[in-house]
Formats: structure tokens, C-alpha cells, sequence
């Protein structure tokens, strides 16, 4: 994975593997009703393929759904928060109301979510630390690979868009975007470390366990051997120098290097991306001295919702995210249509 992150995703390469895969989208149900046209669908997950051990057996089968107008519009791809493990939430609250105004949508299941659970995870609590990095490195592929299935059939041009958890795997796979698109991260941020480490989720993780591991030496003598890294010997600094544990540390190290958006390209356009915040958001926190958007990603927009956390504006939100990407997906139609 390390490899991999650093050798092609953070080259924006995903998509050259997934061209020359080019899974085969099997289609188990079409049905047309008031000018929209429904779709369920599967296929490998290229990142299934590259790395079978990462998605053993049912984990590998990308599950999604689109509900596409019968003529040309722009879709745009809403991807599943933490805990969402089937289409309902989303296309209640985000894609019905969208193709009100002719955008299209295409709901995707996350890697260890829904009909791809692991049978022995329990609900959404992944089993280890790495699922969270082969769920954001297979659905840059997957959302890649369902925007071209989409354009083959007429449609452009693209978004995507996720709330929290959905928000972060948004943006990295919008980062391996080949094409200008829309990138609407909702409650998430530059990187998932402090979330993970600090915030109000960061007690689900298993540190006691993670910390034995650590302090295991065949345990860390596996680490040392993953070439071109020096995570241990940064994790044995952050220690002594903030005095929290190993595990902690070395949690703070490796969502830095698989999530940070440092390490990913800089989006296309990123004229085309606008961030929405929330100022008293405990979940995802931002005052971890990490980046920020308008550091990584020039030109971007970002938008705070005052008075919200992180739970509320979930529920109080979707009206405002829905305008907002409805308004960046008609600039993309504009500017196209001057090009020609």
C-alpha cells in the first residue's frame, strides 16, 4: 500500500490501471420511470485485482446504483459516510431532490460496507487499521471507473461528493480525477489523523491493542522491513516529544501518509471544488496544525456552517450541499458549452 500510494496514486496513475483492467460492469436490474432511468449493477474492483490479498472474497465486488435521466445531464457520485451500509439515506436525502433539476447520481457501497462486509466484522468497525486505507485506494478506482461508464453513455459532466468519513474518500478520488470535475467534501478535512487520534471517534479505536503490537519486536521488525519509510523511528521522536503512546503516534503517522492531501495531486480545476465545514464540528477537527484547504488545494472554496457541529448539520444540511453541487456541475455545462 505504501508503495502503491506513493507510486500511483499520488501521481494521479490510478486510472492507468484501471484503463488497461477495465472491469466488466454487470448489470442485475434496469427499469425506466418518469424520464429517469434506474440501474444496479457490480463489478471487480480494480484495486481487487491488483491486490487480492487487500479485498478477500465478497470485499472485492463493487455494488453500486444510478438513477440517470433518459437524456445528456451531469451525475454526480455521493459516497457513504461512516456507518451508512446501504443506498436508502443517500437517495432520500441527496439524489431524489437532484434529479428534480436533472442531475444524475450514482451511489456506490464502500469496500467493507453493505453486500462487501467482511463475515467476521462486526457492523461498520473495521477490522484493522489498513481496511480504511484499501477502502480509500479502491474507491478512487471505483468512482473513476463509473465516471467513464457514465460518459459512455452520454453523460458529463461529473461530481463527487461525500459527508464526513464519504467526504474524505470524495476527495482522494477526486484528487486521480483524469478529467475537471466537481469535488464537494462535506464535514471532513485535509487529512483523517486528527479524527483518528483526538476527536470525538478517535475512542473506537483499539489503541491498547495497537499499542502491544508496537511493543511486540517481531511485530516492528515487519515495519522495518517495508522499504523507503522511517515511521518507527518518527513515531519513537513524536513520543518523547509529546508523550503520548507509540500507537497513538504511529496512528498520527499513518493516516498522514494515506489520507493527507499533501501526498494526492492537486484536483484539475480546483476552481471546481468547494468544501463545506462545521465551526463546532468535535468529529473532524482542523486545529491539529494540519494544512489547510486553501493551502492544498488554490482557487478552492470553503464554506463554514456557524453554529453547527458535526451531528446537526448532517441533518440540517443536505439542502444547502444539494444547491451548491447543482451550481458547480451548471459552471462546468458553461464552460464547456463556450469551448465549443
Amino acid at each position: 500500500m505504501a508503495e502503491y500510494r506513493r507510486d500511483v496514486m499520488s501521481k494521479r496513475l490510478v486510472m492507468e490501471y484501471v484503463k488497461e483492467l477495465n472491469p466488466k460492469i454487470d448489470l442485475v436490474n434496469k427499469s425506466t420511470k418518469n424520464g429517469i432511468i434506474a440501474y444496479e449493477g457490480f463489478f471487480t474492483s480494480p484495486h481487487a485485482t491488483l491486490f487480492p490479498d487487500h479485498m478477500p472474497g465478497n470485499v472485492g465486488r463493487a455494488h453500486f446504483k444510478a438513477w440517470l435521466p433518459d437524456k445528456p445531464s451531469p451525475v454526480c457520485i455521493h459516497l457513504a459516510g461512516t456507518g451508512d451500509h446501504s443506498y436508502f439515506r443517500r437517495q432520500y436525502l441527496l439524489v431524489d431532490d437532484m434529479l428534480k433539476d436533472g442531475v444524475g447520481a450514482i451511489l456506490i457501497q464502500n469496500p467493507f460496507y453493505g453486500d462487501r462486509k467482511p463475515p467476521n466484522q462486526f457492523r461498520s468497525s473495521l477490522e484493522n487499521v489498513t481496511d480504511l486505507f484499501v477502502m480509500g485506494a479502491s474507491l478512487i478506482a471505483e468512482c473513476n471507473h463509473l465516471f467513464n461508464w457514465a460518459e459512455t453513455l452520454g453523460y458529463g459532466p461529473f461530481a463527487i461528493s461525500g459527508v464526513s468519513m464519504g467526504g474524505f474518500m470524495a476527495q482522494l478520488a477526486g484528487s486521480n480525477s483524469q478529467r475537471p470535475i466537481s469535488i464537494i467534501p462535506i464535514l471532513s478535512w485535509t487529512t483523517a489523523s486528527p479524527s483518528y487520534t483526538e476527536g470525538a471517534i478517535s475512542p473506537a479505536v483499539n489503541y491498547k491493542l495497537l499499542q502491544k503490537q508496537l511493543e511486540d519486536p517481531n511485530y516492528t521488525d515487519k515495519i522495518k522491513n517495508i522499504p523507503n519509510q522511517n515511521w518507527l523511528d518518527t513515531m519513537h521522536e513524536m513520543t518523547a516529544k509529546n508523550g503520548d503512546t507509540m500507537a497513538k503516534n504511529m496512528m498520527r503517522i499513518l493516516m498522514d501518509d494515506f489520507t493527507s492531501l499533501e501526498n494526492y495531486p492537486t484536483p484539475i480545476d480546483t476552481s471546481l471544488c468547494h468544501v463545506f465545514l462545521a465551526d463546532q464540528d468535535q468529529y473532524v477537527l482542523r486545529n491539529q496544525g494540519t494544512p489547510t484547504y486553501e493551502q492544498l488545494w488554490p482557487n478552492v472554496t470553503v464554506e463554514m456552517m456557524e453554529g453547527y457541529g458535526h451531528v446537526t448539520a448532517y441533518f440540517m444540511g443536505h439542502g444547502i450541499w444539494r444547491k451548491r453541487i447543482h451550481q458547480l456541475l451548471r459552471t462546468q455545462q458553461q464552460r464547456e458549452a463556450t469551448k465549443i
